[in-house]
C-alpha cells in the first residue's frame, strides 16, 4: 500500500494479517523490513501496517527536510487505514506519533517505546549535528556519517561503533544514512507541551528498557505523567532496541497492552 504526502512525496508501506489495524513507525537507521523480527510475536488477529520514511526504502525524499513534512507523511499513512487502528512508534518515530496526536490524528490505542526527551538528555545534542551529517553526505563520505550519527548522535563509544560496523546492517544504513540528520532534527526540536499532551484522550503505553541511560528513563516518565491515560512499563534486561534484541519480550509488552 502506498499513501501520498501533501507535498507529493509517496510514503510506501505494506499489511499483513486481518483484522484491526495495528501500525508501526520505527526510529532512526531503520527501515520498515526492521520489524521483520518482532512481527510474528505480535498476537494474530490484527492487520499490521508497516511504511517506510521518507528517504528509506521505497518511499520518496524531497530536497529539503521538514519535521513538519514528516508529521504529514505519517498523519497521511496511518488515515489511509480503515478504523479502528493502533499505533506503535520508537524512539524518534514515538516522537512524530506525539506530533500527530497533538495535531489532532484519531488512533484507538498508543504504544510508546523510548521517545527521547532532548531536554533532559545527557550528554546534550550538539546544535550543529545535523549540518555536520549533511556535509559529510553531501561530500561523499556516507561511512563517516554513518560513523558521526552513532558517536555523537548515540552516544556510543568506539568499540561499540566498531561493533556496528562489523555487523550486518552497517551496508543496508548507508544507504539511507541522510535520514540520520533527519532524526536527530527531530529529537532536538521537540518542546514537551503538557498543555498539549493534556489533551491526548486515548490509553497509552510507554516503554523503557532497564538498560536504557537514565536520561531515557527520565523522559519517558515525565512524558508518561504529563499524558492523562498513560502506563508505564519495564522491558527488564533491554535496552532500546528490543525489537531486535528480545522481540518476544516487546510483543509481550504490546499484546497484553492491546488484549
Amino acid at each position: 500500500m502506498a499513501a501520498k504526502a501533501p507535498d507529493g512525496i509517496e510514503i510506501v508501506g505494506a499489511a499483513q494479517g486481518e483484522g484491526p489495524a495495528l501500525a508501526f513507525i520505527y526510529g532512526a537507521m531503520m527501515e520498515q523490513a526492521g520489524w521483520s523480527r518482532l512481527l510474528p510475536y505480535l498476537q494474530p488477529g490484527r492487520t499490521l501496517y508497516t511504511y517506510d520514511r521518507r528517504g528509506r526504502g521505497n518511499s520518496g525524499d524531497a530536497p529539503s527536510y521538514a519535521v513538519d513534512r514528516e508529521v504529514d507523511d505519517l498523519i497521511a499513512f496511518v488515515e489511509a487505514i480503515p478504523q479502528p487502528r493502533d499505533l506503535f512508534g520508537h524512539s524518534s518515530g514515538a516522537l512524530l506519533a506525539l506530533h500527530a496526536m497533538e495535531r489532532g490524528l484519531r488512533v484507538r490505542r498508543l504504544v510508546l517505546y523510548e521517545p527521547p526527551l532532548a531536554a533532559v538528555r545527557v550528554p546534550v545534542l550538539n546544535a550543529d549535528l545535523p549540518e555536520r551529517l549533511d556535509a559529510l553526505v553531501a561530500q561523499g563520505d556516507r561511512d563517516g556519517a554513518l560513523d558521526l550519527f552513532f558517536r555523537d548522535g548515540m552516544d556510543q563509544l568506539a568499540e561499540n561503533v566498531q561493533r556496528l560496523r562489523d555487523g550486518p546492517r552497517w551496508q543496508d544504513q548507508l544507504r539511507y544514512v541522510q535520514t540520520g540528520a533527519y532524526d536527530v532534527r527531530i529529537t532536538r526540536t521537540y518542546v514537551l507541551h503538557p498543555e498539549l499532551l493534556a489533551q491526548i484522550d486515548v490509553p497509552v503505553l510507554f516503554l523503557y528498557g532497564s538498560e536504557s541511560p537514565d536520561w531515557m528513563r527520565q523522559g519517558v516518565e515525565t512524558f508518561a505523567q504529563a499524558l492523562p491515560h498513560s502506563r508505564l512499563e519495564v522491558l527488564r534486561g533491554e535496552g532500546h532496541n528490543a525489537q531486535f534484541t528480545a522481540p518476544d519480550v516487546l510483543a509481550a509488552a504490546v499484546n497484553a497492552f492491546l488484549k
